[in-house]
């Protein structure tokens, strides 16, 4: 009986120390969770945060913040759980509940991402995210009058938002205010990245319901060309991730991307293009048109001189090493480049005509005008 009298007692003293070794190990998890949040390793800041909630399960903002992993990964339902379970412990949490506003978006759960969402924005009038959301929800339902007042309050809040201001051309739309829905629909290609598509086919809906055809044609045809784009695009990424060495798929990129004005993609993809076939002067040659494009003179430089090296007898080489040469204010390197441009094709006529105008910089009016009479000979014979 005495022994078992000093047990207990020894365990009854000993019980905070095992409580503040838990505690320690509960915060060992949740540190190096947020590191594995912040490099991207969502798999395991989820191992971490889960061993984290096992030792002490009542702590809202780590439910969010593991939730928000599972988020990452697209583990929808997993996310919903870890939020619902945050917001029992801190019911008003703006950004949990915007959170889980999100997933039920993404689960075509629109009316309870509806639910969610006005709680944010009642809790946080300028929470531009809600309104965003929120809108999206109620143009999924259909409710296209609701989501008329909120969209808007959505663009007060960010007033360059592309994808907001489609939703708004969409409401309108299907309210039948085509002239509100049109302007909503440019204001998204205004706004929106390089061949955005899909306002386009709005703009297409909204004219041929106005009965204008052949701007509805138009506007249709620039929404099927762009989404040819964007298939090739998903095509050529998806191959060049499951095929890395893949040279072909990858410089097919790098020129979408050129023709996309995804300039600074493209540096991206021509540099691992270079890192494939270091020794292709093409190569070189789009990576300095892409860099002259982001107004970046000096690596544009260097990757045109390179081309140059590579092909010293390609014309184009030397008329792009000319442009650079002259944003940098080289004109006497430009004219050089120019002049070894028109050497090499003197039938182009385009080398002409910045050999006249660099000429005309200089106050070169007889080089000037000898150069500009040629390029327009040149230029009538083409036709």
């Amino acid at each position: 009986m005495q022994n078992w009298l000093k047990i207990v007692i020894v365990f009854w003293l000993c019980a905070p120390l095992f409580g503040v070794a838990d505690h320690s190990k509960y915060v060992e998890h949740v540190e190096r969770g947020f590191v594995f949040t912040f490099q991207g390793d969502n798999q395991d800041a989820i191992s971490e945060f889960e061993a984290a909630l096992a030792i002490e399960p009542e702590h809202a903002e780590i439910l969010h913040y593991l939730g928000m992993a599972y988020a990452q990964e697209e583990f929808w339902n997993k996310a919903t759980e870890s939020y619902e379970r945050s917001l029992v412990l801190m019911p008003d949490n703006i950004e949990a509940l915007y959170s889980l506003g999100v997933v039920y978006f993404r689960l075509d759960r629109w009316a309870e991402a509806v639910a969610r969402l006005r709680r944010v924005v009642e809790l946080a009038p300028q929470h531009a995210r809600g309104y965003e959301v929120l809108g999206k929800s109620l143009v999924k339902l259909r409710q296209y009058a609701e989501a008329v007042p909120v969209l808007k309050q959505a663009l007060i809040l960010k007033p360059q938002a592309a994808g907001t201001y489609h939703e708004l051309g969409t409401s309108y739309l299907n309210l039948k205010e085509y002239p509100k829905a049109i302007e909503s629909f440019k204001q998204a290609v205004a706004f929106g990245p390089a061949h955005y598509a899909d306002p386009h086919h709005g703009l297409g809906t909204a004219y041929l319901r106005m009965g204008d055809r052949e701007k509805s044609r138009a506007e249709m045809q620039i929404f099927q060309q762009y989404q040819k784009e964007y298939a090739e695009y998903e095509r050529l990424t998806r191959l060049t991730r499951n095929e890395p060495n893949n040279l072909e798929a990858w410089t097919g990129l790098a020129t979408l991307l050129m023709t996309q004005k995804n300039y600074a993609r493209a540096v991206q993809v021509f540099q691992k293009c270079i890192e494939l076939d270091p020794n292709s002067a093409n190569l070189y040659h789009g990576l300095s048109r892409a860099f002259m494009n982001l107004n970046y003179p000096k690596p544009a430089a260097e990757a045109a001189r390179k081309a140059v090296m590579l092909k010293p007898n390609e014309a184009i080489l030397y008329n792009t090493l000319g442009s650079i040469y002259a944003m940098q204010g080289d004109r006497q390197k430009a004219i050089a480049a120019f002049q070894k441009a028109v050497e090499l094709d003197s039938e182009q006529p385009y080398y002409h005509l910045n050999l006249s105008r660099l000429y005309q910089s200089l106050g070169n009016q007889r080089l000037a005008q000898e150069h500009h009479r040629i390029y327009e000979y040149l230029l009538s014979k083409q036709k």
